[in-house]
Parts: structure tokens; C-alpha cells; sequence
């Protein structure tokens, strides 16, 4: 038997003797898919009133000071269950994050409701210390006080501590390039799109780069050893609204190199930004959605001048011009697993060529406020285990994991 967990006021996790229990999305369900807590996940409390169950299997609230606690996974897992608990009509959405069910096994070891999807060696080597990172920085910074960009990703290492930004100075791996992109999607306030990791950028770049300034610090990270240059990253809204400057610089760069790989991080809502985009020399792009059904897609992305037909047309344009493609789905538990969304998801991507890769990765929201947006669909969830061997049944062609790999590329080393 799983026990139950939940915080106290000061923060403490504290185990009970009551049998755990977490929500599927619909109902309370018995803890299951027991997951050692990894290292790097962090136990957070949850502002709210924890459950647990009786020995009959019906839920047992703790009590108003027995808050609920969740685990919030490092990429590479997935989540399959929510916590469970009282949610508060009176208060504000909890903050969107990727809660996961905890509990404790008969030793008091805690776990998590989660299965391990994949693994990235390249994101496991790029853990930087705060001191390393900070010395690298201020060094470059030190020859570079006139490069905006340089800036800009200085701050978006240091005080964000993203791994896309740090990677700039450590000329390794993906870099991103922030380009201060307009948004062209309205999320309700309890689910955040473009969140994908703790220690993401939360704030839009200050300023729009020229094609130059991109063109030159993507050239000066491919050819030190760097493997990819991405548009649209989290801090990002959507890079296709900024297509004709996305344009300009990777016609810049590959007028330099043919190293490496460019990359776009979107919504997919401009076809036509898109081609521009591949003529120019993009490489790979990944594609996000929440959902492959047009209604739950507009309920969550409530797009903003453009509609789900037009990520489809993408998708098909991407396959057309033979980029290396991904489509990137960002899993609730209780949403993600029902019947008719999993076969919309199936049906999107069993036209798309082999190669394709379906990345998975847990949507950051308030759980229970984010599956009321969307009106019931009449079929309960079949559970995130479930849909996941139903997918890989049904797409053998596609990759499925975590993680959006580049293209096979060996960079220039001078």
C-alpha cells in the first residue's frame, strides 16, 4: 500500500497512514505508476486541502493545515496522475505548474506517479554551476558591453538560469535566440503554453535584434562547436509573426556555414511565415499544441487570428518541404488520456513522414481549473500509460519521447 502525503505550514513533507490516493482527471484513484522521485525533481506544497482514502477507497480529507504536496519532474519523465485534493472556489488558480501525484512507499521513500519516456545525454551534460556560469558570463560581457543580444542572454542565464541561454557562452549544444516575438495566443490564466521546465525565462526579450546581430551570434555558436540555434523559446511568443527578421538572419547565416542546425519553436500558426522561413535555410521545427481536436484546442490555445486548420496546414507544409519534424504535446493527465482525444492525435500524426518525432511533455497549469475549460467529452480518461502504448501501437514510424534532438549535423571546428 502507497501511503499518503501532505505538507505542513512551514513546507514539511509528512507522511500518513492513510493509503494514498490522486485524481485521474475525473475522479479520485487509487495512487498508481510508483516512480522513484528523482534527484532533480522538487516537492512543492500545494496551497490547498490535501486527501487521502479510507480503507474503503473513498476520499478522506486531511484537514484546513494538511495542505497537498506535488512533485514537479525534471524533462524526461511524464506524469500520468494529479494530485489530489480540495480544490478552493474562494482563491486565486494555483500557479501553472506540472503537479504529479506523490506518495510513500512501505519504507517512507517517496515516489511519484510518473514513467520515465526518454533520455537526453546532451541535457544531462548541460548542467552548469551558478559560480561557473557567472564567471563565463561576466567574462564575455567584459569584450561585448555594445552587443544587445550578448546582454540579453546573459540575463536570461544568470537570473533565469536557462540552459539555452547559458549554452551561448559555453558555445555547446542548442542556443536560443531570443527575437522579442508578439504572442498571438490567449491561454486561460491557469495554463501557461510555453512554460517547459522550472528555471525557464518568464519575460519577454527587451528588444528586437537585427538580422545582423542574430546572424552573427549564430555563426560564432555554430562554428565553436555549438549544434543548434533555436527561435521560440519559452520567454518567446510566436516567431512566425516575426518571419520576414527570421528571414533576414538565417539568410544571413547560411550565406556563412552550412553548419549546424536551425531550428523553430512554434504554434504553427502562419503557413506562410513558415515557407519563407524553409526557403531561407531552416532546418527543423517543432510544433506545439495541447490538443489535435479543433474544439479543445481553441478552448485552451484560444487563438488570436488564426485557427486550428492552419496548424494542420503547417504540419503538411513541414512534411512537404522534408523538414525535420516534431510535434510537441503538452500532456494534462485526464485530457490528454481520453478516448476521442488520443485518436484526434493518432489521426494528425499518422500522416506525418517517418522520422517524425512526437515529444511529449507535461502542460504547466492549475490541474482542476485547466480540465474545466474544457466541456466534458462523455468518455472518462483512460489513463496516461494507457494512451501512451495505444500511441505507440499506432504510430510504429514516429519516434516518442521527451526531447526535440537536432539534425545529424557535425559543426565546423576552426
Amino acid at each position: 500500500m502507497f501511503r499518503a502525503v501532505h505538507a505542513d505550514r512551514s513546507g514539511r513533507i509528512l507522511v500518513t497512514d492513510h493509503p494514498a490516493i490522486a485524481f485521474d482527471g475525473a475522479r479520485g484513484v487509487p495512487f498508481a505508476d510508483a516512480t522513484p522521485l528523482p534527484a532533480d525533481a522538487v516537492v512543492a506544497p500545494i496551497e490547498r486541502e490535501a486527501l487521502a482514502a479510507e480503507k474503503s477507497g473513498k476520499p478522506r480529507r486531511l484537514g484546513p493545515g494538511r495542505l497537498a504536496a506535488a512533485a514537479l519532474l525534471p524533462p524526461g519523465y511524464l506524469r500520468t496522475q494529479l494530485p489530489a485534493y480540495v480544490d478552493a472556489t474562494d482563491r486565486a488558480d494555483l500557479v501553472p505548474r506540472p503537479y504529479a501525484a506523490i506518495a510513500a512507499d512501505e519504507r517512507g521513500e517517496l515516489v511519484v506517479a510518473a514513467v520515465g519516456i526518454d533520455r537526453d545525454a546532451t541535457h544531462d551534460r548541460a548542467a552548469y554551476g551558478r559560480a561557473e556560469v557567472a564567471a563565463r558570463v561576466a567574462a564575455e560581457l567584459r569584450g561585448r558591453t555594445s552587443d544587445r543580444l550578448v546582454r540579453q542572454l546573459a540575463r536570461c542565464a544568470r537570473e533565469y538560469g536557462c540552459r539555452a541561454a547559458t549554452n551561448a557562452f559555453f558555445a555547446r549544444w542548442d542556443c536560443a535566440l531570443p527575437i522579442a516575438a508578439p504572442g498571438n495566443e490567449r491561454p486561460p490564466e491557469a495554463i501557461s503554453l510555453k512554460r517547459d521546465g522550472e528555471a525557464e525565462p518568464t519575460e519577454s526579450a527587451a528588444f528586437h535584434p537585427s538580422g545582423e546581430e542574430i546572424a552573427r551570434l549564430s555563426t560564432e555558436h555554430l562554428a565553436g562547436g555549438g549544434t543548434m540555434v533555436a527561435f521560440g523559446r519559452e520567454c518567446e511568443g510566436e516567431p512566425l509573426l516575426a518571419a520576414r527578421e527570421i528571414e533576414d538572419a538565417i539568410t544571413r547565416v547560411r550565406a556563412v556555414t552550412r553548419d549546424g542546425t536551425i531550428h523553430l519553436e512554434t504554434n504553427g500558426s502562419a503557413p506562410g511565415g513558415l515557407r519563407r522561413l524553409a526557403a531561407a535555410g531552416l532546418d527543423s521545427i517543432a510544433i506545439r499544441l495541447v490538443s489535435a481536436r479543433a474544439s479543445t484546442y481553441d478552448a485552451i490555445h484560444r487563438p488570436d487570428g488564426y485557427r486550428f486548420p492552419d496548424v494542420r496546414a503547417s504540419l503538411r507544409l513541414a512534411a512537404e518541404l522534408r523538414l525535420a519534424l516534431a510535434i510537441k504535446v503538452l500532456v494534462l493527465p485526464g485530457l490528454f488520456d481520453r478516448g476521442d482525444e488520443i485518436e484526434a492525435l493518432i489521426s494528425l500524426a499518422s500522416d506525418a513522414p517517418e522520422g517524425t518525432s512526437l515529444v511529449l511533455r507535461d502542460l504547466h497549469a492549475d490541474p482542476l481549473r485547466a480540465l474545466a475549460v474544457v466541456s466534458d467529452h462523455g468518455e472518462g480518461p483512460s489513463g496516461v500509460s494507457a494512451a501512451l502504448a495505444r500511441l505507440r501501437d499506432a504510430l510504429p514510424h514516429i519516434r516518442i519521447g521527451a526531447f526535440v534532438r537536432p539534425l545529424a549535423k557535425v559543426p565546423h571546428v576552426p
